[in-house]
């Protein structure tokens, strides 16, 4: 599509003004609002440089010894970064949302279904992340204080998430990510004086050996940011060009996710308590902790919040400020019982679900664009099919094998990789994908 094909569009659905207010949730990003890529660089760091990513580490240090738990957080970032990479292309070369995206793949209707799953997964992550920053808040294990934590920040992230990226994430990425950054390492520097030596660390016994299995952890550690990667075309869609992408989402998965398991891993081994709060009073930290996951918790929770409130409003065809509201409210109750279950069971045990359905969706737009549609979306917004049928029934058939391997043939690992829808969606595709690859593909205009 043109520059003026995305004028027209834009027109035809409220004008640049009202777009622009939406954040261009309907339709493409106008080549006037693209951003530098050090702030899509830092927006998509606010998802990795995270308490999660830290719980995530520190886990890690919880059951394997240093090296082991180095090239099992290694492995998983380099499969979550190859998904982003994809799905970040989509959006920098498409101008995108990924609820957009999905209308391409599945239909304008057909979409709904897709959007739903990513904006339940990713509402939920953000109610887990709410409650993972809470957690090491003081008095966190008051119900007074937790429900006042969990309201006021709640409303806090509702408020910035709804200003967008130009006036809410890209600013608070620029002071979120920094601070994290420097808790953790602060942190980490303590946690080794405190241990006797780096070479304690890697000597140490991990608290719960033996008890989790290495391709369990890694299908947890994918599942967890394959949502991540998902919604990569939501901040991507804002760069000029690949070169945002590849830099963005190295920082995001290897600066950020790989280097913030490595961080949260030496204080797993170090502290080995199962209770993040607990851990940073070991050694002194809370007050810092306190401040830095405020900051930091705040940069991570408007991005899912963003994303999940523009899928949402792909399903219920509601302005994405009213869907921000809504999903923001939900959140806050999920942060709420998150804590009361114990934030780090918890948080494993979801992570866990969501590799059942959540890797079927990117597993089937990559299919899509890079193979059906040549890496071109050619066709007007407004012009796409009600429903992709075959897209529909690649999901469904997808998520019923991804349920089948894990509850009768109990895999871990291989279920969420997305890597089966594709391949399902191109059996189903077979007679599309002959035929596009027989025609020329247009110049761009």
């Amino acid at each position: 599509m043109t520059t003026k094909d995305s004028e027209r569009t834009s027109a035809a659905i409220g004008g640049p003004i009202a777009q622009s207010a939406e954040d261009y949730a309907a339709v493409r990003v106008p080549p006037a609002e693209r951003q530098s890529t050090l702030d899509i660089s830092l927006v998509r760091m606010g998802l990795t440089v995270s308490a999660s990513d830290l719980v995530f580490g520190y886990t890690l240090g919880l059951y394997f010894g240093f090296w082991q738990a180095v090239t099992i957080s290694l492995v998983i970032s380099l499969i979550v970064l190859a998904i982003s990479v994809g799905m970040g292309a989509i959006g920098v070369r498409e101008r995108l949302t990924l609820a957009l995206a999905t209308r391409f793949a599945f239909g304008r209707q057909g979409s709904r279904l897709p959007s739903l799953v990513t904006a339940i997964v990713i509402g939920l992550f953000y109610g887990y992340i709410l409650a993972i920053t809470i957690s090491v808040f003081p008095a966190a294990s008051s119900t007074v204080a937790r429900v006042v934590y969990c309201v006021l920040l709640g409303g806090l992230f509702v408020l910035i998430s709804g200003l967008g990226f130009d006036r809410g994430l890209k600013w608070m990425g620029r002071i979120g990510v920094p601070l994290m950054i420097l808790l953790v390492i602060v942190a980490d520097v303590v946690t080794i004086v405190d241990a006797g030596g780096f070479s304690e660390i890697l000597s140490a016994h991990p608290a719960k050996s033996g008890q989790m299995a290495v391709l369990a952890i890694m299908g947890l550690g994918i599942s967890k940011w394959t949502g991540g990667a998902l919604v990569s075309p939501d901040i991507t869609r804002f760069g000029k060009g690949m070169k945002s992408v590849w830099i963005s989402t190295g920082a995001e998965f290897v600066l950020g996710n790989f280097a913030f398991n490595l961080l949260g891993l030496i204080l797993g081994l170090g502290l080995k308590s199962s209770d993040l709060g607990a851990a940073f009073g070991l050694i002194g930290l809370t007050w810092l902790a306190t401040v830095a996951f405020l900051f930091q918790g705040t940069t991570v929770s408007t991005n899912m919040l963003y994303a999940a409130s523009l899928s949402s409003a792909n399903v219920v065809g509601l302005p994405r400020k009213i869907t921000n509201l809504v999903v923001g409210i939900l959140g806050i109750v999920i942060a709420y019982w998150g804590l009361t279950q114990g934030v780090i069971n918890s948080f494993l045990t979801f992570i866990g679900y969501i590799g059942y359905a959540l890797p079927a969706i990117p597993a089937i737009i990559l299919a899509d664009y890079f193979i059906l549609h040549k890496m071109r979306y050619s066709a007007p917004i407004e012009s796409l099919p009600m429903v992709n049928w075959r897209a529909i029934a690649a999901l469904i058939v997808t998520v019923g094998l991804n349920v089948f391997a894990g509850l009768v043939l109990d895999d871990e690992f291989w279920r969420v990789l997305p890597v089966l829808g594709a391949i399902v969606y191109l059996v189903f595709s077979a007679p599309q994908v002959w035929a596009a690859w027989r025609t020329p593909t247009p110049s761009a205009v």
